[in-house]
C-alpha cells in the first residue's frame, strides 16, 4: 500500500492519530479517540472483495476493529486497478454503501497556476481561525448525520490537524470574505506527496472561484515541498473539473464499503 499514492497518504493521518496492523489478509485501522470516524476505523484490503468474502471479513473486522463498543460501523476499503470493478452486490443487498473514489495528482510539470485572483488571498490558519472552520464545516453537513455526532467526528479532525501542524507535517489554509471563512483546505506531508484534506467552499460561495484560487496558492506553496499533490475524491464529485482544471490527473482508484448503525442482530458474530 506504500506504492498507492492514496493510500500511502491516507496511512500518514491514520498512524499518527490511530493504529495501525498488519496481518496476512489485511491491515486494520483504528482511531480510538474518534470511533464515529468511519474511515478511520477500518479493514484495507490488498484487493477487492467478492461477495463470498462477507462473513470473515465482517467476524474479522469485529475482531480487530469493532471490539471497541463505540463503534456502531463497518468499514472495508481497497485498490482498484484500471478497469477493475468491485463484486460486492451481496453487500449491498445487506445495507452497506459502495462508493469509488479516484486518485488525483498534480506535479509541476502539469499545474496550471490561476492567473488573476478575485478574492482576498488564502492565509495560513490561526489558532483563532478553528472555530470558524468548525462552522464552515457544520455547514456543509449531509443532512442525513446527525448535528451532534458530525461535531464529535470534526472535533476530533481539528486536534488531529492541529497536533501535526504543530509538529511540523502541514498547514490548513483559508480565504476569507466579509469577516467570514468561506473557503478552507489543509495540506500535509509524508516524504515527497503532499495531500490535500476537506476542501470545501461555504454553500452561498460556490461556483464563483473560491475553489480554484485556494488550490492554486496553496499548490504553489506545496510544489515548493513536494514533487506531487495527493487529492483523493468520489468518483462523482462535482468539483473534479476545478481539480483537473488546474492540472490534477488521476492516477488510481479506491473502492469502499461502509455500513453504520447496524442492528443488534446484525452485530451479531457472522
Amino acid at each position: 500500500m506504500e506504492d498507492h499514492p492514496g493510500f500511502a497518504t491516507d496511512l500518514l493521518f491514520d498512524r499518527y492519530q490511530g493504529e495501525v496492523t498488519d496481518h496476512a489478509q489485511f491491515w486494520a485501522v483504528r482511531t480510538p479517540s474518534a470511533p464515529d470516524y468511519y474511515f478511520g476505523n477500518y479493514l484495507l484490503l490488498p484487493t477487492p472483495p467478492s461477495d463470498r468474502d462477507k462473513g470473515w471479513l465482517e467476524a474479522s473486522f469485529d475482531k480487530w476493529v469493532g471490539r471497541d463498543p463505540r463503534i456502531q460501523h463497518r468499514t472495508f476499503q481497497w485498490p482498484l486497478a484500471e478497469g477493475q470493478n468491485s463484486r460486492v452486490a451481496g453487500f449491498v443487498s445487506a445495507g452497506y454503501q459502495y462508493m469509488e473514489c479516484v486518485v488525483l495528482a498534480l506535479d509541476a510539470v502539469d499545474w496550471q497556476a490561476q492567473a488573476h485572483h478575485v478574492f482576498a488571498a488564502a492565509r495560513p490558519f490561526t489558532p483563532a481561525d478553528w472555530d470558524d472552520w468548525l462552522a464552515l464545516e457544520l455547514d456543509s453537513r449531509d443532512p442525513g448525520h446527525s448535528e451532534s455526532v458530525y461535531l464529535s467526528y470534526l472535533q476530533s479532525r481539528r486536534d488531529l490537524y492541529r497536533a501535526m501542524i504543530a509538529d511540523g507535517l502541514g498547514q490548513w489554509w483559508g480565504i476569507w470574505q466579509q469577516g467570514r471563512l468561506v473557503a478552507s483546505c489543509g495540506l500535509f506531508f509524508i516524504g515527497t506527496m503532499g495531500r490535500f484534506q476537506l476542501v470545501h467552499t461555504h454553500k452561498d460561495w460556490r461556483n464563483q472561484g473560491l475553489c480554484r484560487q485556494l488550490l492554486s496558492q496553496v499548490a504553489r506553496q506545496g510544489l515548493a515541498q513536494a514533487e506531487r499533490l495527493i487529492i483523493v475524491a468520489d468518483e462523482h464529485y462535482h468539483a473534479q473539473r476545478v481539480y483537473r482544471s488546474l492540472g490534477f490527473s488521476p492516477v488510481a482508484r479506491i473502492g469502499s464499503l461502509c455500513r453504520w448503525q447496524a442492528s443488534a442482530e446484525d452485530d451479531s458474530p457472522a
